[in-house]
């Protein structure tokens, strides 16, 4: 470490150095877009992913980002709920946002909009990219010719693979063929997606994706891609607000009772905004464990919605009892949701049973004058499964959902008055568990945002589908207070800072006793100039876990647990079309009462933009020495369009990242990623059928993208 260590941070302070003594330059509008606002929403991914540690699919989050900045809310015709899918906006910037669309009519030029109260210059910033100003479109007659004529197709396919070829693929013995223990399919990812859209009454889309191992259109893959999505979707057609049917994702309220999907904001982070309702949303999400296929719509009446769904689908699942007369699975010990389908052993979880989800919900909205509105609504999901579900009883999950089915009722509230807006929700699980959360966001200047959240979240509430905020990934056995603040402090700098206060009454895994625990963090943003913005971040989080114990000992000890980091960023635009970005991150992770090896993460970022065929590059070089894997870091990385990244740094070595962007014709892009890392602890990579032989790990991605 000692001897990479230095010359680094010699290179990385005379990058600073040379950014903040430049001269101030003009910017292209595209690469303020593009930069400005992805600091904040790499922040919020990061902690995403690193709270539920990486148990979850992210990969549609990106998506529904891009698509939003490639599909921006046209300010000129957006009704009240359209506004809601906007990013980094309160309530009470929503309202007054519409009421000022309202009063005024259309909007001829995005700085009109510093007119509204609570909004600034960095705030119109960040959302540029999520919004747009153009003239109402005239909608035609939906006849076959102007379907055709007035639609708009876009295609997108996708090749990954990682190199050198891991152990799984290579030639197998006959014993290995017999037991599974080898990939018979190839190494390659393949995806792909197909969207129509005509205005915002209709959409179409069809995707479909195979994973590295499996097989394709032969053996166990005869249909081609491992799995597939479609949906057809209307919208605001007279009464009717939306209509599904296909894949779908649902949230109502703060998520407690559904929130199928992920959002940004449903853990603790330096955001004082709150996930918004986003009610049914097509969907072409890869995620083969929690999805929704079925039908489902919305009703909108003046001032009431209703709204209902049914899904139906088979799931993967360890099988514990099955019925060989009739071929049919009795009972499970848990659902698999990795979605891999390639050896022996995960092709016999193969839809193990079939999933059977329905529901509705019913909410009433008023807002009689500009100081005061809300909404409310009630929310009911039931679930039913073929199959028992019977995890291996411990002590720790004596209280998770075990049986064949599950109602989970709900009720939501909304209510804003002057400067304030409160919400909440509770909600009941067939079994009697109870779970509720209440919070306020107040902002007594417009300068300033502060957000408080209670939740109490029962041992005993069951839930499959919840997706509220907290500490654990189920919403069960959790009680907290969350804090923020977020104050601009002066027209240059911005201070947010969060406090988590959290108890879990019951046992968890790896932890056999009730605990307590904090997580704070404090984070300052400064526009040194007009191009270089600073980003300085402290991060630290107190938990306890099981001590190591014999193999034999029942009950562990419990050792407190202390996670800091410390982190310092730099955006810089040093002239049109170039953007420079860096990173410095120090953390250390371990027993409080123990010396903590330190790890530190140093990366560097250049992008730049051309008008010819290149039409843009990036490239990241890491730099990385994590010596545990409790102090590893995770780091979203430059990605090809649609696409996700965010690995956890652990080990000595680099990482290079590579992401070209080529426009072949004027609607045709195509994009080639490359990413090498090189460690230098190890001489082999991976564990398990994806090791690899050496210390080098490389993943190469090509994406083309048609636009008609």
């Amino acid at each position: 470490m000692k001897n990479i260590q230095l010359p680094w941070i010699a290179i990385i302070a005379l990058l600073y150095t040379s950014a903040i003594a430049s001269g101030q330059v003009g910017l292209q509008e595209d690469s303020i877009m593009v930069f400005k606002q992805s600091t904040r929403l790499d922040e919020m991914i990061e902690q995403s992913v690193e709270v539920l540690e990486m148990d979850k699919d992210f990969a549609e989050l990106a998506e529904d980002l891009v698509d939003l900045s490639l599909k921006p809310v046209n300010l000129n015709k957006a009704k009240e709920d359209d506004l809601n899918v906007i990013p980094f906006l309160t309530p009470k910037q929503r309202r007054s946002l519409f009421d000022y669309l309202t009063a005024y009519g259309e909007v001829l030029s995005i700085f009109e909009l510093q007119s509204i109260q609570g909004f600034d210059s960095v705030l119109i910033q960040n959302i540029r990219p999520f919004i747009s100003i153009s003239p109402p479109a005239h909608v035609p007659v939906p006849s076959p010719n102007n379907l055709i004529k007035f639609g708009r197709h876009n295609l997108l396919v996708r090749y990954k693979q990682v190199f050198p070829t891991s152990a799984g693929y290579e030639d197998m013995d006959t014993s290995a063929v017999n037991n599974g223990s080898y990939y018979p399919g190839s190494p390659q990812r393949y995806y792909f997606r197909y969207n129509y859209t005509w205005f915002d009454k209709i959409r179409i889309g069809f995707a479909g994706e195979k994973d590295p191992g499996e097989q394709f259109f032969r053996g166990a893959q005869p249909n081609g891609m491992d799995f597939y999505a479609a949906y057809l979707y209307l919208s605001n057609i007279g009464i009717l607000k939306n209509l599904t049917i296909g894949n779908f994702r649902i949230s109502f309220g703060q998520g407690l009772t559904i929130g199928s999907g992920l959002s940004l904001g449903s853990v603790p982070g330096f955001s004082t905004t709150v996930s918004m309702t986003n009610g049914i949303r097509p969907s072409l999400g890869m995620s083969e464990g929690s999805y929704l296929r079925g039908v489902a719509t919305t009703i909108k009446i003046r001032r009431f919605e209703i709204s209902g769904f049914a899904s139906y689908h088979s799931r993967d699942a360890t099988i514990t009892l099955f019925d060989s007369a009739s071929s049919a699975t009795e009972a499970i010990s848990s659902f698999t949701e990795t979605g891999y389908h390639r050896t022996r052993l995960e092709l016999a979880k193969r839809n193990a049973l079939t999933e059977l989800v329905s529901g509705g919900n019913f909410s009433f909205s008023m807002a009689p004058n500009q100081g005061f509105g809300f909404k409310i609504g009630l929310t009911g999901l039931y679930i039913k499964y073929s199959a028992i579900v019977t995890p291996k009883m411990y002590t720790y999950n004596q209280f998770v959902f075990r049986g064949q089915q599950n109602l989970n009722t709900g009720f939501d509230f909304q209510i804003r008055y002057r400067g304030m807006y409160f919400f909440g929700e509770a909600g009941r699980s067939i079994n009697g568990g109870m779970a509720w959360l209440c919070g306020a966001m107040l902002t007594p200047d417009p300068r300033v945002g502060f957000t408080m959240i209670y939740r109490n979240y029962e041992p005993e509430y069951q839930n499959l589908f919840s997706n509220a905020f907290g500490q654990n990934s189920l919403n069960a056995n959790e009680r907290g207070i969350y804090l923020a603040v977020n104050a601009a402090i002066h027209p240059k700098v911005n201070l947010s800072g969060y406090l988590d206060l959290f108890t879990f009454p019951w046992l968890k895994y790896r932890v056999d006793a009730p605990t307590i625990g904090q997580e704070a963090g404090i984070m300052l943003k400064m526009q040194a100039s007009r191009n270089v913005a600073i980003n300085l971040r402290y991060y630290q989080k107190n938990k306890r876990n099981n001590e190591p114990a014999e193999p034999q000992q029942i009950v562990h000890k419990l050792s407190e647990n202390l996670t800091r980091s410390f982190r310092v960023g730099m955006e810089w635009f040093p002239i049109n079309d170039i953007v420079l970005k860096t990173r410095i991150e120090v953390k250390e992770s371990g027993e409080s009462d123990t010396d903590r090896p330190f790890g530190y993460l140093v990366y560097q970022d250049a992008q730049v933009k051309t008008n010819t065929i290149l039409k843009a590059v990036t490239i990241r070089f890491a730099l990385f020495d994590i010596p545990d894997y409790a102090s590893r870091i995770y780091t979203n990385e430059p990605e090809v369009l649609y696409g996700y990244s965010v690995p956890a740094f652990q080990g000595r070595g680099t990482r290079t990242c590579l992401v070209v962007k080529f426009g072949i014709a004027r609607r045709i892009d195509f994009w080639v990623r490359a990413a090498i890392t090189r460690y230098t602890d190890r001489n082999e990579v991976g564990a398990g059928l994806d090791v690899t032989n050496g210390n080098v790990r490389a993943e190469l991605t090509g994406q083309l993208l048609i636009k008609l």
